[in-house]
Protein backbone atom coordinates (compact mmCIF):
# COMPACT_ATOMS: atom_id res chain seq x y z
CA UNK A 1 0.00 0.00 0.00
CA UNK A 2 0.99 3.56 -0.46
CA UNK A 3 0.12 6.58 2.27
CA UNK A 4 -0.02 9.02 0.42
CA UNK A 5 -0.23 11.90 3.59
CA UNK A 6 1.66 11.76 6.88
CA UNK A 7 3.73 14.02 8.68
CA UNK A 8 6.89 11.18 9.35
CA UNK A 9 9.39 14.22 8.64
CA UNK A 10 10.87 14.90 12.25
CA UNK A 11 10.91 18.67 14.07
CA UNK A 12 9.61 19.79 10.74
CA UNK A 13 6.22 20.82 11.55
CA UNK A 14 3.32 19.26 14.28
CA UNK A 15 4.14 15.53 13.46
CA UNK A 16 6.51 13.65 14.74
CA UNK A 17 9.30 15.05 16.99
CA UNK A 18 12.59 13.16 16.55
CA UNK A 19 14.15 10.88 14.15
CA UNK A 20 13.87 8.06 16.54
CA UNK A 21 10.01 8.60 16.40
CA UNK A 22 10.21 8.45 12.81
CA UNK A 23 11.91 5.30 12.46
CA UNK A 24 9.18 3.60 14.86
CA UNK A 25 6.58 5.07 12.76
CA UNK A 26 7.94 3.60 9.64
CA UNK A 27 8.31 0.08 11.14
CA UNK A 28 4.43 0.55 12.63
CA UNK A 29 3.78 1.48 8.74
CA UNK A 30 5.46 -1.09 7.13
CA UNK A 31 3.96 -3.74 9.63
CA UNK A 32 0.44 -2.97 8.74
CA UNK A 33 1.45 -3.48 4.86
CA UNK A 34 2.67 0.04 3.60
CA UNK A 35 5.83 -0.22 1.21
CA UNK A 36 5.47 3.71 -0.04
CA UNK A 37 5.21 6.81 2.83
CA UNK A 38 5.04 10.43 1.30
CA UNK A 39 6.29 13.14 3.70
CA UNK A 40 3.28 15.62 3.71
CA UNK A 41 4.54 17.89 5.89
CA UNK A 42 2.26 21.67 6.45
CA UNK A 43 3.62 24.07 4.25
CA UNK A 44 1.98 27.29 5.38
CA UNK A 45 2.98 30.90 5.81
CA UNK A 46 3.31 32.35 9.39
CA UNK A 47 3.30 28.69 11.03
CA UNK A 48 5.47 25.89 8.69
CA UNK A 49 7.84 27.40 6.24
CA UNK A 50 8.32 24.02 4.58
CA UNK A 51 9.33 24.77 1.04
CA UNK A 52 10.94 22.33 -1.47
CA UNK A 53 14.72 22.18 -0.39
CA UNK A 54 13.89 22.13 2.84
CA UNK A 55 11.34 18.68 2.64
CA UNK A 56 13.87 17.29 -0.10
CA UNK A 57 17.04 17.39 2.30
CA UNK A 58 14.71 15.94 5.22
CA UNK A 59 13.49 13.18 2.96
CA UNK A 60 17.50 12.57 2.20
CA UNK A 61 18.27 12.21 6.03
CA UNK A 62 15.19 9.66 6.95
CA UNK A 63 15.96 7.69 3.79
CA UNK A 64 19.53 7.27 5.10
CA UNK A 65 18.47 6.61 8.69
CA UNK A 66 15.80 4.07 7.86
CA UNK A 67 18.71 1.94 5.69
CA UNK A 68 21.09 1.93 8.32
CA UNK A 69 17.82 0.89 10.48
CA UNK A 70 16.65 -1.80 7.71
CA UNK A 71 13.42 -0.34 7.41
CA UNK A 72 12.21 -1.76 4.27
CA UNK A 73 10.29 1.28 2.70
CA UNK A 74 10.47 4.06 0.63
CA UNK A 75 9.95 7.50 1.85
CA UNK A 76 9.04 10.43 -0.96
CA UNK A 77 9.06 13.82 -0.70
CA UNK A 78 5.57 16.17 -0.49
CA UNK A 79 3.90 18.47 1.42
CA UNK A 80 0.50 19.59 2.69
CA UNK A 81 -0.04 23.14 0.89
CA UNK A 82 -2.27 25.50 2.57
CA UNK A 83 -4.57 27.39 0.25
CA UNK A 84 -3.06 30.68 -0.90
CA UNK A 85 -3.68 32.73 -3.83
CA UNK A 86 -0.81 32.39 -5.98
CA UNK A 87 -0.57 28.66 -5.33
CA UNK A 88 1.03 28.19 -9.58
CA UNK A 89 3.83 30.54 -8.63
CA UNK A 90 5.03 28.75 -5.75
CA UNK A 91 4.56 25.15 -7.58
CA UNK A 92 7.26 26.56 -9.78
CA UNK A 93 9.51 28.43 -7.91
CA UNK A 94 9.74 26.09 -4.89
CA UNK A 95 7.93 26.91 -2.47
CA UNK A 96 4.90 24.61 -2.45
CA UNK A 97 6.74 21.04 -2.52
CA UNK A 98 4.61 19.13 -4.74
CA UNK A 99 4.18 14.84 -4.26
CA UNK A 100 7.35 12.52 -5.22
CA UNK A 101 8.34 16.14 -6.06
CA UNK A 102 6.79 15.68 -9.49
CA UNK A 103 5.94 19.32 -9.81
CA UNK A 104 1.88 18.17 -11.00
CA UNK A 105 0.36 17.07 -8.21
CA UNK A 106 -0.31 19.00 -5.18
CA UNK A 107 -2.00 18.08 -2.23
CA UNK A 108 -4.14 21.00 -0.79
CA UNK A 109 -5.02 21.63 2.57
CA UNK A 110 -8.08 24.17 3.20
CA UNK A 111 -9.36 25.34 6.33
CA UNK A 112 -11.41 22.92 8.60
CA UNK A 113 -13.79 25.53 9.62
CA UNK A 114 -13.50 29.07 7.31
CA UNK A 115 -14.84 29.27 3.93
CA UNK A 116 -12.11 29.76 1.43
CA UNK A 117 -12.37 32.15 -1.49
CA UNK A 118 -12.77 31.40 -5.38
CA UNK A 119 -11.67 27.92 -4.91
CA UNK A 120 -12.81 27.04 -8.44
CA UNK A 121 -10.69 29.74 -9.75
CA UNK A 122 -7.74 28.42 -7.51
CA UNK A 123 -8.05 24.72 -8.73
CA UNK A 124 -9.17 25.79 -12.49
CA UNK A 125 -5.77 27.66 -12.51
CA UNK A 126 -3.49 24.87 -11.74
CA UNK A 127 -5.34 23.07 -13.84
CA UNK A 128 -4.55 25.12 -16.92
CA UNK A 129 -0.81 25.17 -15.37
CA UNK A 130 -0.90 21.65 -15.53
CA UNK A 131 -0.87 20.85 -12.06
CA UNK A 132 -3.53 18.16 -10.17
CA UNK A 133 -4.87 19.26 -7.11
CA UNK A 134 -5.51 16.34 -4.68
CA UNK A 135 -7.67 17.75 -1.69
CA UNK A 136 -6.46 16.65 1.78
CA UNK A 137 -9.14 15.09 4.06
CA UNK A 138 -12.27 16.64 2.55
CA UNK A 139 -14.83 14.86 4.45
CA UNK A 140 -13.31 16.91 7.40
CA UNK A 141 -13.79 20.03 5.91
CA UNK A 142 -17.02 22.49 6.74
CA UNK A 143 -16.99 24.08 3.23
CA UNK A 144 -17.88 20.80 1.63
CA UNK A 145 -20.00 19.40 4.73
CA UNK A 146 -22.59 22.52 4.29
CA UNK A 147 -22.85 21.57 0.81
CA UNK A 148 -21.37 18.37 -0.91
CA UNK A 149 -22.31 20.37 -4.53
CA UNK A 150 -19.22 22.70 -3.61
CA UNK A 151 -16.92 19.36 -3.61
CA UNK A 152 -18.67 17.89 -6.55
CA UNK A 153 -18.08 20.66 -8.54
CA UNK A 154 -14.23 20.12 -7.92
CA UNK A 155 -14.07 17.22 -8.98
CA UNK A 156 -15.85 17.87 -12.19
CA UNK A 157 -12.86 20.20 -12.91
CA UNK A 158 -10.22 17.48 -12.49
CA UNK A 159 -9.79 17.54 -8.67
CA UNK A 160 -9.20 14.39 -6.60
CA UNK A 161 -9.80 13.88 -3.11
CA UNK A 162 -7.86 11.95 -0.33
CA UNK A 163 -9.97 10.97 2.60
CA UNK A 164 -8.78 9.82 6.65
CA UNK A 165 -8.43 6.52 7.92
CA UNK A 166 -9.34 8.24 11.13
CA UNK A 167 -12.58 9.59 9.64
CA UNK A 168 -13.65 6.01 8.18
CA UNK A 169 -12.86 4.52 11.34
CA UNK A 170 -15.08 7.74 13.31
CA UNK A 171 -12.39 8.82 15.41
CA UNK A 172 -13.37 12.26 13.98
CA UNK A 173 -16.90 12.12 14.92
CA UNK A 174 -20.13 11.02 13.69
CA UNK A 175 -20.48 14.28 11.07
CA UNK A 176 -16.70 13.51 9.26
CA UNK A 177 -17.41 9.77 9.15
CA UNK A 178 -21.02 10.17 7.41
CA UNK A 179 -19.61 12.44 5.36
CA UNK A 180 -16.90 10.18 4.59
CA UNK A 181 -19.40 7.28 3.77
CA UNK A 182 -21.26 9.84 1.54
CA UNK A 183 -18.00 11.06 -0.24
CA UNK A 184 -17.31 7.35 -0.92
CA UNK A 185 -20.60 6.06 -1.97
CA UNK A 186 -21.02 8.73 -4.60
CA UNK A 187 -17.59 8.27 -6.25
CA UNK A 188 -16.21 11.31 -4.71
CA UNK A 189 -13.24 9.57 -2.98
CA UNK A 190 -9.53 9.01 -4.99
CA UNK A 191 -7.54 7.80 -1.83
CA UNK A 192 -7.51 7.11 1.36
CA UNK A 193 -4.35 7.84 3.36
CA UNK A 194 -3.64 8.15 7.45
CA UNK A 195 -2.40 11.91 7.96
CA UNK A 196 -0.37 10.58 10.53
CA UNK A 197 0.96 12.67 13.07
CA UNK A 198 2.44 9.82 15.35
CA UNK A 199 2.49 6.17 16.34
CA UNK A 200 -0.35 6.16 19.17
CA UNK A 201 -2.91 8.83 18.54
CA UNK A 202 -2.64 8.95 14.95
CA UNK A 203 -0.75 6.41 13.62
CA UNK A 204 0.50 5.69 9.88
CA UNK A 205 -1.64 2.33 9.19
CA UNK A 206 -4.23 1.61 6.55
CA UNK A 207 -5.39 -1.69 6.70
CA UNK A 208 -8.62 -0.95 9.21
CA UNK A 209 -9.92 1.97 6.99
CA UNK A 210 -9.21 -0.25 3.92
CA UNK A 211 -11.41 -3.17 5.09
CA UNK A 212 -14.06 -0.64 5.95
CA UNK A 213 -13.85 1.17 2.71
CA UNK A 214 -14.43 -2.39 0.87
CA UNK A 215 -17.37 -2.99 2.69
CA UNK A 216 -18.91 0.63 1.39
CA UNK A 217 -17.68 0.21 -2.49
CA UNK A 218 -16.11 -3.26 -3.05
CA UNK A 219 -13.23 -4.68 -2.85
CA UNK A 220 -11.58 -3.59 -6.64
CA UNK A 221 -11.73 0.28 -5.56
CA UNK A 222 -10.59 -0.02 -2.16
CA UNK A 223 -7.53 -1.62 -3.36
CA UNK A 224 -7.20 1.33 -5.84
CA UNK A 225 -7.39 3.72 -3.22
CA UNK A 226 -4.40 2.81 -1.27
CA UNK A 227 -2.43 1.24 -3.99
CA UNK A 228 -3.25 2.15 -7.84
CA UNK A 229 -4.54 5.49 -7.57
CA UNK A 230 -2.02 7.05 -5.18
CA UNK A 231 0.93 5.67 -7.48
CA UNK A 232 -0.86 6.91 -10.67
CA UNK A 233 -0.67 10.86 -8.64
CA UNK A 234 3.02 10.24 -7.46
CA UNK A 235 3.95 9.60 -11.12
CA UNK A 236 1.78 12.89 -12.51
CA UNK A 237 -0.59 10.44 -14.41
CA UNK A 238 -4.09 10.53 -14.57
CA UNK A 239 -5.70 7.70 -12.30
CA UNK A 240 -8.26 4.94 -13.40
CA UNK A 241 -10.87 4.28 -10.44
CA UNK A 242 -13.14 1.21 -10.55
CA UNK A 243 -16.31 2.05 -10.94
CA UNK A 244 -18.22 1.75 -7.31
CA UNK A 245 -19.83 -1.31 -6.16
CA UNK A 246 -23.47 -1.18 -5.39
CA UNK A 247 -23.59 -4.75 -3.26
CA UNK A 248 -20.09 -4.94 -2.03
CA UNK A 249 -19.32 -8.68 -1.73
CA UNK A 250 -17.96 -7.93 1.77
CA UNK A 251 -14.46 -7.06 3.12
CA UNK A 252 -13.32 -11.25 2.90
CA UNK A 253 -11.13 -10.89 -0.42
CA UNK A 254 -9.97 -7.08 0.41
CA UNK A 255 -9.00 -8.32 3.72
CA UNK A 256 -7.06 -11.50 2.34
CA UNK A 257 -5.31 -9.05 0.36
CA UNK A 258 -4.43 -6.90 3.00
CA UNK A 259 -2.74 -9.71 4.77
CA UNK A 260 -0.25 -10.98 1.98
CA UNK A 261 0.55 -7.25 1.10
CA UNK A 262 1.52 -7.19 4.45
CA UNK A 263 3.46 -10.40 4.80
CA UNK A 264 5.25 -9.57 1.70
CA UNK A 265 6.63 -6.32 3.28
CA UNK A 266 6.88 -7.63 6.52
CA UNK A 267 10.66 -8.52 8.02
CA UNK A 268 11.92 -9.28 11.30
CA UNK A 269 13.36 -5.97 11.88
CA UNK A 270 9.91 -4.27 10.70
CA UNK A 271 8.10 -4.23 14.44
CA UNK A 272 4.79 -5.25 15.33
CA UNK A 273 3.33 -2.02 14.98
Amino acid sequence: MIDLHTHILPAIDDGVETEDEAVEFARCAVADGVRVIVATPHCRDGFYMNDRRTVLDAVVRLRERLDREGVGVTVEPGAEVHLCPDLVERVRDGRAPTLADNGRTLLLELSLSQYPVELENVVFQLRLAGIDTVFAHPERIRFFQDDVARYESLVRLGAYGQITTGSILGLFGRRAREFSVELLRKGLVHAIASDAHNVRGRPPTLRAAAVAAGQLVGERRARAMVQDVPAALLAGREPEMPPVETRADGPAGLLRWLRRLGDSFRSPDSGTG
